[in-house]
């Protein structure tokens, strides 16, 4: 079976410094490829550790990517440590290192530490990096494909849709993995699992499914390489399964579900306010405007402990996260006043930090869904 494995290089992922947003990319450009993706590892900047990654990874995978450690200081050890799982010596490459000079050019002289970036083996062809100095590489040997690449999420992005993509894609004609879900709030894991019952734990022939807990709620998840219609029978049986609970499938977000609902019941214009939430509320209703284009949300005020003016418009939605208790759960108090009212209600939400000030966010839209025409 062929089979894909990421591996994700630096210590900066390690310490939590950065967000490996590289790998989550990887992962749906492999599995739109049909490249079943067998595991995502986070490796340091070290050379034993390194060639010891790509000696497992190469040994149990057809096809493996890794980013990062490409670049010209001493901790950049990526090329070192694939040369030693492969067992090949690096030399400098003349060709490689007049692209790399060519675009210094424009800017003076190239540093002396660029000259590693030229550095290849003999199994090794090189990417070329229209944007950046650090060239990637392919390889193959063994029966095995290694690609490696920049770290730089957006230099990483170009080598793999014009280089690598294709040449995987032109490699392996594997049916494309098709995915469905659908999304509900108000309950957790267990409960949808429960409701869900054998649509889970017996799907039908060649359906994986599973349930994912994220901020906006609990998603069940469905996905095959067979006949991409025994997803949309799937989607039918959870929607009827979940009811109320379920705000919608696939890229639907919870903050239009709301927002629609509020132009169903007349609401032309909202504005929010908000205490504690760290402006989470504003964000996410900034971000669905924006993506849809609409013009229904006139703007936010977030409460800095100073008086205001109450913002405009045909509703206000406003939002104050409480405080937590013992068992970690907060108390959020959600009320909508204007056109269409709501009385305060208080929920209950889990999570600390940024999580809890988005939780909180995503409770005050999922109650904006349960309004009825009565409310205005």
């Amino acid at each position: 079976m062929t089979t894909a494995e990421l591996l994700s290089i630096g210590a900066e992922l390690l310490l939590g410094e950065t967000v490996d947003t590289n790998a989550a990319f990887l992962g749906r450009e492999l599995a739109s490829l049909g490249l079943p993706l067998h595991s995502i590892h986070t490796v340091p900047d070290e050379r034993a550790a390194l060639g010891d990654a790509f000696t497992e990874a190469r040994g149990r995978s057809s096809v493996v990517v890794a980013t990062g450690g490409l670049g010209p200081t001493h901790d950049d050890l990526t090329r070192e440590g694939l040369a030693d799982a492969l067992g090949e010596d690096l030399a400098e490459d003349p060709e490689l290192l007049t692209a790399i000079e060519e675009r210094f050019r424009a800017f003076g002289p190239m540093p002396a530490a660029n000259r590693r970036q030229a550095m290849l083996v003999p199994s090794a062809e090189s990417l070329p990096n229209p944007i950046g100095s650090a060239p990637g590489w392919w390889v193959e040997r063994d029966g095995t494909i290694v690609v490696i690449m920049p770290g730089v999420p957006s230099e990483m992005r170009r080598m793999w849709s014009e280089q690598v993509r294709p040449r995987l894609a032109a490699r392996f004609a594997l049916p494309p993995l098709a995915i469905r879900s659908v999304k509900a709030f108000g309950i957790g894991e267990s409960a949808m699992a429960e409701r869900l019952g054998a649509l889970l734990t017996d799907p039908p022939a060649d359906v994986d499914a599973g349930i994912y807990a994220r901020d906006d709620g609990v998603h069940a998840r469905f996905s095959t390489r067979g006949d991409a219609t025994v997803l949309d029978r799937c989607v039918e049986r959870a929607l009827a399964a979940l009811g109320d609970d379920a705000y919608g499938t696939d890229d639907d977000d919870l903050a239009s579900a709301a927002l629609s609902h509020l132009g169903q019941l007349g609401v032309k214009t909202m504005a929010s306010w908000e205490s504690e939430t760290e402006g989470a509320l504003l964000s996410i209703l900034s971000m669905t405007v924006a993506r849809e284009g609409a013009a229904r949300y006139l703007g936010g005020v977030l409460d800095m402990g100073t008086p205001a003016g109450p913002p405009v418009g045909d509703a206000v939605l406003q939002v104050s996260l409480l405080a937590q208790d013992a068992n970690g759960r907060s108390r959020v108090r959600v009320a909508l006043s204007g056109g269409v009212a709501m009385p305060p209600v208080e929920l209950r939400i889990h999570g600390s930090g940024p999580q809890r000030a988005r939780r909180a966010a995503f409770a005050a839209l999922n109650a904006i869904r349960g309004l009825s025409p009565s409310g205005r």
